[in-house]
């Protein structure tokens, strides 16, 4: 996958997710306030560096090396979402299930997005 199919589906899933959101809480009339677009934003940097980690070990010529990353990154991500959101709860407001449930969301969305990016790198041919 190159660099610029992968910044656009990026930009495609990024808007997807973003529009459940909004729709999500325009028809549930929740106020979550700015935890959701936190939350975006931290899985679009997450995917990003994702990506260039994956595209530099599938380069690589251990092959072991791209499977190194990609099950680090996920205990990386799975580490680091933990870290986001009982340090948003603990330092600036108490997290309610809506807060829970917008994170999930954009949780789901990058997730099955980074399965699909991934799988590709790994089977790139320079």
């Amino acid at each position: 996958m190159s660099i610029q199919a992968f910044y656009k589906s990026l930009l495609l899933v990024s808007l997807s997710a973003a529009l459940v959101l909004m729709a999500l809480y325009k028809f549930s009339h929740i106020q979550a306030g700015y935890f959701p677009l936190f939350g975006l934003a931290f899985f679009i940097v997450f995917s990003g560096l994702i990506y260039h980690l994956g595209r530099a070990s599938a380069l690589s010529t251990d092959k072991n090396r791209f499977t190194s990353v990609v099950m680090g990154m996920i205990f990386l991500k799975l580490v680091l979402t933990l870290i986001v959101v009982i340090g948003y709860d603990r330092l600036i407001t108490p997290i309610y299930i809506h807060h829970i449930i917008s994170f999930l969301v954009s949780y789901l969305f990058f997730t099955v997005y980074e399965v699909y990016f991934m799988s590709k790198l790994a089977r790139w041919k320079v």
